[in-house]
């Protein structure tokens, strides 16, 4: 069975705490420290201004709403941010790591660790970290996410924090293949905030979820009528939601219908992140474990990525956009 969602009342914010057998969650390491050298910050994204991309489908629910999750939710030719350097003093140098359809194809099945986390975690590392499978990929902040499939997209909030900054917890030991001498399961003494802002695309056979995001960005461009009762663009989602919370506790702010390809936030660093970066799930409705995105050993029903099934033919390149 998917988690269910238990709705708690707690002054004008309404609680949703995902209730679920997983071991670790999302508030184990995230992805987050010195990108680019000197930078403490990747560049922000400009490729596409984000008051001219979101264009929630307000119509009536898209009809295909069986269809699989397929191709990218970031650009598959977005060059991805790269981990350098050497144990105790590496950052992540943007923009210099393989196109994310490449990396997700053929370095996260590595069997290289240090290949197959380079450029984000691949699903084994997120079942070592956090118990269930999922791909990450280091884009700078501001980056278009796309959904992947037709459905109900609805926004969550966790927190708009950085755990690994709040408690000054250094980011470095976990980017990439995480160093294990110095990167515990647990890093955080209270909660980390899980998944920070995301979005949950559901439809009849499948659920996404697209994690990690930036609220700002993300809710400037949606239409007044798609938020929930309390909600708005101008609301002030910083200052209410600043504290970190359990990762099983998130709160829906926004709801809209979606179709494959639609942009449905923008990429962040919210809650349990060792780096900007997009966290990237895929599940089937009624069932609690997730499944791999990518073609790794060790998953039997994985490949997400690169399924064939709603582009007509191979995926070399999984266009989406």
């Amino acid at each position: 069975m998917m988690p269910k969602l238990l709705h708690v009342a707690a002054g004008p914010l309404l609680l949703t705490l995902a209730l679920c057998g997983c071991s670790g969650g999302d508030d184990g390491p995230a992805s987050g420290l010195t990108p680019t050298g000197t930078a403490s910050l990747p560049p922000t994204s400009t490729a596409i201004p984000p008051t001219a991309v979101l264009t929630p489908t307000l119509s009536p629910t898209p009809s295909n709403l069986g269809e699989e999750p397929v191709g990218f939710p970031v650009a598959p030719a977005q060059k991805l941010g790269l981990v350098v350097g050497t144990a105790g003093s590496r950052t992540i140098q943007w923009g210099a790591g393989p196109e994310a359809a490449a990396y997700s194809r053929d370095d996260q099945p590595s069997d290289d660790p240090e290949r197959a986390s380079r450029s984000g975690w691949d699903c084994r590392v997120h079942v070592e970290y956090e118990g269930q499978p999922a791909v990450d990929w280091y884009v700078p902040v501001g980056t278009p996410i796309r959904a992947t499939m037709a459905g109900t997209a609805t926004l969550y909030v966790v927190t708009v924090t950085n755990a690994f900054d709040y408690y000054g917890i250094a980011r470095e030991p976990y980017i990439g293949n995480p160093d294990r001498t110095r990167a515990p399961r647990s890093p955080f003494p209270s909660p980390g905030g899980g998944k920070g802002v995301f979005v949950r695309v559901e439809n009849e056979s499948y659920v996404t979820e697209y994690a990690h995001l930036d609220v700002a960005r993300t809710v400037a461009p949606l239409p007044a009528s798609v938020f929930l009762s309390g909600y708005s663009p101008d609301y002030d989602y910083v200052g209410v939601f600043a504290p970190l919370r359990d990762f099983r506790v998130s709160t829906a702010i926004a709801q809209w219908a979606v179709s494959s390809g639609d942009v449905i936030g923008f990429s962040g660093d919210s809650g349990y992140s060792e780096a900007p970066h997009l966290h990237y799930t895929v599940g089937r409705s009624g069932a609690a474990s997730l499944l791999c995105p990518t073609a790794e050993a060790g998953f039997a029903d994985g490949g997400w990525l690169m399924k064939a099934s709603a582009l007509g033919g191979g995926c070399s390149n999984c266009p989406l956009y």
